[in-house]
This record gives C-alpha cells, sequence and structure tokens, in this order.
C-alpha cells in the first residue's frame, strides 16, 4: 500500500501539473477516501479529478488510506465523530432490534463523519502541499525564469 502511493506522489511530482492541480487532487482524494464509498473510490477520484480540474494520480493518491483491511477502522472513526457532531449518543446495534431508521442514522452518521475528517485532512493537506511544490519548483527554476513578486 505505502508503495502504492509513494509511486503515485512521485508520478505526481514529476507531472506538469501545477501545484495547484497536485494540491487539489490530494485534497479531492482524502475527501473521498473518508466517504463511505469502499468500491467506488477509484471512479469518482478519477471522474470528479476531471470535473474540478485537478491532478487525478494525486486524487488517486488521496484515497490510498483505506482499502479491505484499513477501512472498517477508518469508518468506525468516521462514525463515532459523525454521530458526536449530529448529537446523537453511540449506541451499539441489537440485530434482533434492528430497523431501518438504524441503518440510515448510521449511514448519516458515516457520512457526516467523513466529510468533516475527510475536510479537515483536505484542506491541511492542501495548504501543505501547495506550499511544498511550489517551494520545491521554484528551486529548480534557473534564476532567469522566476518572477519578481
Amino acid at each position: 500500500m505505502w508503495r502504492k502511493l509513494i509511486r503515485f506522489v512521485h508520478r505526481a511530482l514529476r507531472s506538469r501539473a501545477s501545484p495547484r492541480e497536485v494540491a487539489g487532487g490530494l485534497a479531492l482524494g482524502l475527501v473521498i477516501n473518508f466517504t463511505p464509498t469502499l468500491g467506488f473510490q477509484i471512479p469518482l477520484a478519477i471522474s470528479l479529478s476531471a470535473l474540478f480540474r485537478v491532478n487525478p494520480l494525486a486524487a488517486l493518491a488521496g484515497i490510498q488510506i483505506t482499502n479491505p483491511l484499513t477501512a472498517p477502522f477508518v469508518y468506525a472513526v468516521t462514525y463515532r465523530v459523525g454521530t458526536w457532531l449530529l448529537g446523537e449518543r453511540d449506541r451499539t446495534f441489537q440485530w434482533r432490534e434492528l430497523d431501518a431508521m438504524d441503518l440510515i442514522r448510521a449511514g448519516v452518521a458515516l457520512w457526516v463523519g467523513g466529510l468533516a475528517l475527510g475536510g479537515a485532512f483536505a484542506l491541511l493537506a492542501y495548504f501543505v502541499v501547495l506550499r511544498l511544490l511550489t517551494r520545491r519548483r521554484m528551486r529548480h527554476v534557473p534564476p532567469e525564469g522566476r518572477s519578481v513578486r
């Protein structure tokens, strides 16, 4: 998993995409990563990166956190955050008493928690990656090619 992520990051860094496109792609991938869309993350990342005009490789790097092994932990945290944000008490499910409303509440909590966590991580990643890429690319531009501000 980490090798894939590093490979995606290296490809994104070598691409001709602007720092804004790469940072935006990673941020988009992180938002998708925390939403309960396991199994649809790759098509979502590719289509939404085209819609928002961000780097699709960076978006794919952002969704590499969840996979079948890590998803239960990621979604457990997003569920807890969602129930906290919605002001609901955390309930354990009793399978005999489970009804459709419980499933709807759980789904809403997953989406709310996922969007909140994904949004927070995406904002942080966007500004950090944007700054790092801008600085990195400025170091690799010959002095005569730099703009004076």
